[in-house]
Formats: C-alpha cells, structure tokens, sequence
C-alpha cells in the first residue's frame, strides 16, 4: 500500500483467512482502508464485515454506497448483517434493505435486543415436515447451497412451524430410506425464547455442549437458530466486560476495541469515575486514623502494622468476591444459597484467620515489641479475615438478587471497604487488649 500497489495488496489480502483479513484490515491507516474498500468484491466483502470488530464493521459499511452495501448484506447471515443495520441511522437503513434481494430474512432479526437469543439468532437453518422421509431430507441437503450453515441438526416442525423435536446427521444417514421424521426425532429438544438473555444461552449451550440451540416465541413456534460461533463471540464479551469490573473499569463500548485502538481521553474517561469513588471510599481510612490519633500517638508501633492489616483483609475479601462471582456466573451457587454460602465461608476465613493470625503473632515477637502487641496483631489479623470473608460472600450475592451485575462489586471495591472497617477492628482490638494489659 504505501508504494501504491493496491492490486497486489488485494491480492495478499484475499488469500488470508477471513479472521487474519480482518485483523490485517485493521492494521492499515484510515486511507489504505478507504482505498482497499471498494475494490474489494462483494463476497470477500462480505466475508471481511463478518470477521471485523463490531464498531469497525460499522464504519466500513457507513462508507459504502447503498446499493453495494445491499449487495454485501444479501451474502452474508442474516443475523450478522441485521447486526450492521441495527447501528445504522433510520433512514439509511430503511434504503438498504428496500435493495436487498433477502431482506425478508433480516427484518424479523431487528426487532429483538441484542443481547438477546433473538438478537443472536440466524433465520439461516433447515427445518422438515414431520413426515419427511429420511431419503427425502438426504435430498434436499443435497441442493443446500454450499454457503449454508452447516445443517448441525435438523428440526422437524408442524404446519405452523411449532418445533417438535430434532434430528442429528447422524440419525438420519443411518435411518432406513423411508423412515419418517417424526419417527427419529428427539422430542426432549433443549430450546430458549426470543427474549433469553445471551448469558443463559452461553451457558446452556456450554453446559449441553450443543452445537446449535433452536429459538421460539412463546407459543413454541420456531424462529430461529443460535449457532457456537455467536456464542463464543458472547462469551468472549461478557468474560472482557467481568475482567474490566473485576478491575475497576467501566466496561462498555470502550471494552470491545483492542487495547492499542483506545483513546487516551476514553481510557480516562472509563477508569476516572471508579476511581473517584474507590478514592471517596478511601477516605473512610483517615476518618478512622483521626478518630484513634491519641491511641497511635501513644503506642506509635501500632503504626508499624496498618498496611499489613488493611493488605490481608483486602486481599482475603478480593480472593471471597472473585470465587462467589464466578460460582454465580457458572450457575454453581444461587440467591437462596445464602445461608450455606456464609457458613461455609466463616468456616474458611476462621481456619484461614488463625493460620495467618498465628504467623503474625511470631512475626511480631520475633520484632520484639511486645506480646501484647503481638497478640494485638494476630487477633486483628483472625477478625479482620473473618469480616473480609463475609463481606466479600455476601455482597455479589445481595447485588444479584438487587439486580446488579455482581462484578461490579468488583475486588477493589471491596477491598476498599475493608481497608477502611479493617483499621477499625484493628484499632479497636488494640485499644481493648493495650488497656486491658
């Protein structure tokens, strides 16, 4: 490209793997794109758009005459290229599909959100007739376009297209040549409704290890099909959204570009306001340490162990808060799993508590300050684990019964607001043991 050999840029770009063409697409300067672009043809288009981050496909399809980027949509699945149209304006979307040839395949994908399993969907799958013949069904697999989804499984409806059950490849290849459909289906189908958050169906389709998982409405009439490779793409977008909670970053559309396509203005803009408030929280400390200044300016080794206190704690809550989302997010523990969750919790940050309250009990021995001292540090040490773990067991699971998104109680919010109540029980242990000795 920059000696101006656009054909044999092309040329090099088209014989890539349509993931490594989009990645190699991406690469280039706004310029090389706009010049690759409309040289492109329509299938290798089409093939590219599928490939790109969502907010890239955008762009590239905005830059498109109408009639081309019809053109494009009509190769592609339709609910890839329903994706496209849900993000373009009103007006220039209506244009579009008024030129596309399969525009009715499209138009009942945009009318459902997209994060859920009718946004996902594709129109695109291969339904029978209950009394299809297995020859039959062999048949017409046969004059499937090449371009099709692979026909994972067959689903067999009635007249009015409700779902009635499903047959595998393998069934009906092996099946005798006159055997009906309805005679070899399963019956017992896993299926979701349109309206199916896109984390059960990731979940479901990762637990039952399906290939596909068939849509229908309410009334049982099919819709659709969620194939793997939407679901990985969920997977992959709801993990990066929890990584970013987990850290303390706002996820949204910033979360879904590679890390070198961020802006510095957006990176700020979605870690200030966690910060601001992690940073709000934080005060909570000095509040604490002005209430006991008298106690630290009496026994100033109190001092020496405030960041050991507030570390453990913060770290036993964020070990607490990372387990339970994730047992959440799996579907391993549920809401009225509270109780069982706190005792088995309190159980492990005892054991836990007197393991490292026992270390910190030598270690400052070993100093020579003082037993009381010693003693003052190791019993915080058993309390503080003890309130971390409760902390950090019992938010994700209040926040999701709220409502909330769990990993937003992310660890360094929780180990914030152990840092502030952990120098609390620290210095009020150290006020009761020192006075009482």
């Amino acid at each position: 490209m920059q000696r101006g050999q656009i054909q044999d840029a092309i040329a090099a770009l088209t014989q890539l793997h349509p993931a490594d063409r989009a990645d190699a697409f991406s690469d280039l300067d706004d310029q090389h794109q706009a010049a690759i672009l409309p040289r492109l043809g329509i299938s290798d288009t089409a093939d590219l758009l599928e490939e790109l981050e969502d907010e890239d496909a955008i762009v590239a399809a905005r830059t498109m005459p109408t009639e081309r980027l019809a053109d494009v949509l009509d190769e592609m699945e339709p609910d890839e290229a329903a994706d496209i149209l849900g993000d373009l304006s009103p007006e220039r979307a209506a244009r579009t599909l008024a030129e596309m040839e399969d525009a009715e395949e499209v138009i009942p994908l945009l009318g459902h959100p997209d994060e859920t399993a009718g946004g996902l969907m594709t129109t695109s799958y291969i339904a029978l007739r209950r009394h299809t013949t297995a020859a039959q069904a062999i048949d017409f697999l046969r004059q499937v376009q090449a371009d099709e989804e692979t026909p994972y499984y067959l689903y067999v409806v009635d007249r009015n297209r409700k779902l009635l059950g499903v047959v595998g490849m393998r069934e009906l290849v092996v099946a005798p040549p006159y055997t009906a459909a309805e005679d070899i289906i399963d019956r017992d189908v896993l299926y979701v409704t349109t309206g199916t958050d896109q984390e059960e169906v990731a979940r479901l389709m990762a637990r039952y290890n399906l290939s596909a998982l068939p849509v229908v409405d309410e009334d049982g009439v099919m819709h659709g099909v969620i194939t793997h490779d939407d679901v990985i793409d969920v997977i992959e977008e709801e993990t990066t959204e929890d990584v970013f909670h987990l850290g303390g970053i706002e996820a949204g559309p910033l979360s879904e570009k590679p890390y070198w396509a961020r802006r510095i203005p957006e990176i700020v803009r979605s870690r200030f306001f966690w910060l601001l408030g992690l940073f709000v929280a934080e005060t909570l400390t000095g509040t604490v340490l002005r209430h006991f200044s008298r106690e630290l300016e009496a026994v100033v080794s109190l001092a020496y162990f405030i960041p050991l206190i507030i570390g453990t704690g913060g770290n036993a809550g964020s070990q607490t808060v990372t387990s339970v989302i994730r047992a959440l997010a799996l579907d391993e523990v549920r809401r009225s799993d509270l109780l069982r969750i706190l005792v088995r919790e309190v159980y492990t940050s005892l054991l836990l508590g007197v393991l490292l309250g026992g270390v910190a009990f030598v270690r400052v021995e070993l100093w020579g300050i003082g037993t009381p001292m010693a003693l003052t540090v190791g019993l915080t040490i058993v309390t503080v684990v003890l309130w971390a773990n409760v902390v950090g067991s019992l938010v994700p699971i209040i926040a999701d019964a709220a409502g909330i998104d769990p990993t937003v109680m992310s660890a360094p919010l929780i180990a914030t607001l152990v840092d502030a109540t952990g120098l609390l029980i620290y210095l009020t242990v150290a006020a009761i043991v020192l006075r009482e000795i």
